[in-house]
């Protein structure tokens, strides 16, 4: 996503200790592999960010009521969709029996038009289909699901928009993942020992992505000394080329 902060700033921070991120797991647990959606219905209201309006008693009962629709991978969606849609995408994260985990667009995105807080331009792929979206000021996460007809917290989720942190005129959301490149987890580091601090980690990947966002590679080739060791080997080595490469539409995919 695009950072307005100077890399020069990110890197620094990223050096002090004691620096903690406010919606950053403090210690490594015990993580699902696959993303669990048993209790979709009530997850969404609460990962909802803060200026969303407050969700009643009702609504979750007719969000829970509608008829479901199985998108494959065990993930089933109300059939009326967000907003006017009548279809429902979602992007799950998941890990297949170990493996670096990925994501996948479950459903169809349907571009509904432009609304009052999804006013943005799209980019689409080379087969024409729905890509990317860039964000615009006043813009609101929950109105792009709507535009789009995908559920906006795994939106949000898979474009790295930590805990309540606001998008921001000029972020760029990816909607169609490629489920060949491995997603890379914000919160936590491979082979980290439980109850060790995921802080160090969490600032680490914060920068290298502001580094990306901002074509510094000098700064994300340094920071990436540092943070190689705690991604999955095979992730390390896709980003470890991208680098040699000056691939930065790759690493921005990876790191959005």
């Amino acid at each position: 996503m695009k950072r307005s902060t100077k890399i020069t700033t990110a890197v620094v921070a990223v050096a002090v200790a004691g620096l903690v991120a406010a919606a950053a797991p403090a210690v490594v647990g015990a993580a699902p592999a696959v993303l669990d959606v048993a209790s979709w219905a009530s997850e969404r209201f609460a990962a909802a960010p803060s200026t969303a309006p407050t969700s009643t008693a009702a609504d979750t009962e007719n969000l829970v009521g509608n008829e479901l629709v199985d998108l494959g991978d065990g993930i089933s969606v109300p059939a009326g969709g967000p907003g006017d849609c009548t279809t429902n995408a979602f992007i799950n994260i998941q890990s297949d029996d170990g493996s670096p985990m990925y994501a996948k667009l479950l459903g169809e995105l349907v571009d509904m038009g432009e609304s009052e807080l999804a006013s943005g331009p799209v980019t689409l792929d080379a087969d024409g289909e729905i890509f990317s979206y860039e964000v615009q000021p006043g813009d609101s996460l929950i109105a792009i699901g709507e535009r789009f007809c995908v559920d906006y917290v795994t939106v949000g989720s898979y474009n790295h928009v930590r805990g309540f942190e606001p998008i921001a005129p000029g972020d760029v959301l990816y909607l169609r993942p490629d489920p060949t490149l491995p997603f890379v987890d914000i919160y936590g580091p491979y082979n980290a020992e439980p109850g060790s601090s995921t802080i160090a980690y969490y600032d680490g990947v914060a920068a290298f992505s502001t580094a990306v966002a901002t074509a510094d590679l000098g700064a994300a080739r340094w920071l990436w000394q540092r943070l190689e060791k705690d991604m999955p080997p095979e992730t390390a080595a896709l980003i470890s080329q991208a680098l040699s490469d000056d691939d930065l539409p790759l690493l921005r995919r990876m790191f959005p």
